[in-house]
């Protein structure tokens, strides 16, 4: 969860949202404005492949240049002049060492603006040479990238410069690999210490029994104080927490060939009915709850309303530390054993987060000279250095493994925890329909949230709703 620009899952469309887009084109889009080296972006503008304003970091910088490397980047609306210092930093850097390579960059502010993107280039075969997308899957269904080689990944610092685990989301498999990570993003639980020690709580749970039994402790309903939240009018979080459970009880919303859907199967049921179950039968999360989206749990968790949020990302720790529990939070790994069980069940697996992150990928239209300055420069970008001032400036954890070593400013309690999270992401099916799944599994669970609100809800209401959404999506898998 972004606070500047909240990575979206489309499904009808795209479904190719993403926070920070670098995109690299051989010229610089007509209609440019080049003179002030400031990041500008009209409201409607167009998308990034026919950007109408740009920056540079040289304004002399010779027209007979062989190359010419734009950048389009997603508007980091928190902190514009920190996002605008940081990229001029770095393309300076990039253009000395690279003389024959001279670049540019633009902004966007919207999701939307980046799946026309996508849709254009692979229709026209023209467009930028580098981009960012969120989720792989979607971008490989169109067969418009290049795949890459052992001699390309050498170029880009080797594969072991990447955290393992998002590689696993880089393409179908390790030798059909499209995506090049340049973040990461894992969830853990946060929680609120002095509420934890005020009710006698000496350790976060690492069960959800135990969740739900400290969830109750900590509910003072006469005080508006509540053990969780949830938030099913969000368009993306109940996917995540739901899909995690889903693991941990050994099933899936795909089957392994992503061929058919499994959205009604007994642990997606099963999930979803435990998550309702906060509000409904263990009273630990307020009904007001229902007709929340992550916003409205953010705030409450700041505002001391809620003592345990689970699947929340390292984006979260600035709101945090402005907010009146900027000295009481924490991270913690999330729970692992299902309800009611003392271990996992069979098929289960141990997940903690999904692999989130974003990803760097060249259409198939680029070629020779330009393909290795597309290269060149993917391989700046998530070297070291320009990995911790990635950080430093807008806050994202590097994916580069080395990052970490040595470097105060990333060997926090909380950022160790979140390494360890990602040790345990485990990729979610890499299907090109995982937008449409995510939104027809989100409509079911925006719709029992609806009925249990209005107290029409019954039993069997999560079967049928998750029986539609699975007929939904099984229909655009054939």
């Amino acid at each position: 969860m972004r606070k500047h620009a909240k990575r979206a899952l489309l499904g009808a469309a795209m479904g190719l949202g993403s926070s920070f887009a670098l995109v690299a084109c051989t010229t610089v889009p007509q209609g440019v404005n080049t003179s002030n080296g400031s990041a500008e972006v009209k409201p409607g503008g167009t998308s990034t492949a026919s950007a109408t304003h740009a920056n540079t970091a040289h304004e002399n910088a010779s027209s007979s240049s062989p190359i010419t490397i734009s950048l389009s980047l997603g508007l980091i609306t928190s902190n514009p002049q920190g996002q605008k210092k940081m990229v001029n930093d770095m393309i300076a850097k990039f253009e000395k060492q690279n003389p024959g390579i001279k670049v540019t960059w633009s902004t966007w502010d919207s999701a939307s603006q980046e799946d026309t993107d996508i849709e254009t280039m692979t229709a026209t075969g023209q467009g930028p040479t580098i981009m960012d997308v969120g989720p792989i899957p979607t971008a490989y269904a169109t067969h418009g990238f290049h795949v890459l080689s052992a001699a390309d990944w050498k170029a880009i610092g080797g594969k072991s410069r990447y955290f393992a685990k998002q590689l696993t989301m880089s393409g179908p498999s390790a030798s059909q690999e499209i995506g090049i990570p340049w973040e990461i993003n894992p969830f853990a639980l946060v929680y609120n210490k002095k509420m934890f020690q005020e009710a006698g709580i000496k350790s976060p749970p690492t069960t959800w029994t135990q969740f739900v039994k400290d969830a109750q402790k900590l509910t003072k309903p006469s005080k508006d104080q509540w053990g969780t939240g949830i938030d099913p009018a969000d368009s993306i979080d109940p996917w995540h927490i739901n899909w995690v459970m889903t693991k941990q009880l050994g099933g899936d919303f795909l089957n392994s060939n992503y061929t058919k859907a499994t959205l009604n199967s007994k642990p997606v049921q099963t999930a979803l009915s435990f998550w309702f179950d906060w509000v409904t039968k263990f009273k630990i999360a307020s009904p007001n709850d229902l007709d929340y989206k992550s916003t409205d749990l953010v705030s409450a968790f700041e505002n001391q309303k809620i003592a345990m949020l689970p699947m929340q990302s390292y984006a979260f720790v600035p709101s945090l530390n402005a907010s009146a529990v900027k000295n009481d939070w924490a991270y913690a790994p999330m729970p692992t054993i299902p309800y009611g069980m003392s271990k996992l069940p069979k098929g289960g697996t141990p997940v903690q987060t999904f692999t989130s992150g974003d990803f760097l990928v060249i259409p198939n239209y680029v070629q020779g000279a330009q393909y290795q300055a597309a290269l060149k420069w993917i391989n700046f970008f998530t070297s070291v250095p320009q990995q911790r001032e990635i950080f430093n400036s807008i806050g994202y954890l590097p994916v580069n493994v080395d990052a970490y070593k040595n470097y105060k400013p990333l060997e926090t309690p909380t950022i160790s925890m979140l390494e360890q999270a990602e040790n345990h992401a485990y990729p979610y099916p890499f299907s090109g329909n995982w937008g449409n799944v995510e939104v027809a599994f989100g409509g079911a669970a925006n719709q029992i949230a609806d009925e249990i609100a209005t107290k029409t809800y019954k039993s069997g209401d999560i079967a049928s709703a998750l029986n539609a959404a699975n007929a939904q999506i099984q229909n655009t898998l054939q």
